[in-house]
Parts: C-alpha cells; sequence; structure tokens
C-alpha cells in the first residue's frame, strides 16, 4: 500500500470538497441575491402602484377641503353682510324711536338679569 498515493487521493477528495462547497455556498448567495433583487422590483413596483393610485385621491381630497374651505369663509362673510344689516337697521330704528328704543332694552335687560337670577339660583 503506499501512503503518498493514499495521502494524495486524501488532498485531493478534500480539496473537491471544498471546491464543491464553496461552488455551493455561491451558488445559495447567487440565490439569495436574485431572491433579494426580484422581492426589491416588487416592492419598487407595488410602491410606485400605490403612489400612482393614491395621487388621484390626494388631489380630489385636497380640491374638496379647498371647497368646503371656500364655502366656510362664503358663509362667514354671508353671517358678516347679515349682522351688519342688523346693526344698521337698529341703529335706524333707534334714531327713529329713541323712547321706543330705551324702553325695549330696559325690558330686555330686566328679562336677561331675571333669567340669569334665576339659572344662578337653581345651582345653588
Amino acid at each position: 500500500m503506499d501512503i503518498t498515493g493514499t495521502t494524495n487521493d486524501f488532498s485531493r477528495q478534500r480539496q473537491d470538497l471544498a471546491d464543491k462547497t464553496a461552488n455551493k455556498v455561491q451558488s445559495g448567495i447567487q440565490d439569495a441575491k436574485r431572491a433579494v433583487n426580484h422581492a426589491a422590483d416588487q416592492l419598487s413596483s407595488k410602491a410606485d402602484q400605490l403612489h400612482s393610485e393614491a395621487k388621484p385621491l390626494i388631489k380630489k381630497a385636497t380640491q374638496q377641503t379647498n371647497a368646503f374651505a371656500q364655502s366656510v369663509v362664503d358663509a362667514t362673510q354671508r353671517i358678516r353682510d347679515a349682522g351688519s344689516q342688523v346693526s344698521e337697521s337698529v341703529t335706524e330704528y333707534a334714531k327713529e324711536n329713541p323712547v321706543k328704543a330705551i324702553l325695549i332694552a330696559a325690558a330686555s335687560g330686566a328679562v336677561l338679569a331675571t333669567l340669569f337670577h334665576t339659572i344662578t339660583r337653581s345651582r345653588d
């Protein structure tokens, strides 16, 4: 039996096994890279799709918000105008009927004072 030949056979087998193992590891790494790249591509594609789908929804929501804000501004202006007209009417009435205006104001004050007094008394 030749020890040198057997040793060389073991060395060659060991080297072949190491090469096969290295090739398997490299193949596994390449497979993992392909899987990661594929998953990243799918994720990127899904993100692009979601962005495309969300864009019109965001635009519509912005338009609706702006329309609502404008309607609030318009309603506020109408309320201010109505308040101004009422104020002018009351002022004009008071100028034309000063005695009646004073009596109405006094009666209104008396009613409010009575209500306030009744409400505060019922809480005690």
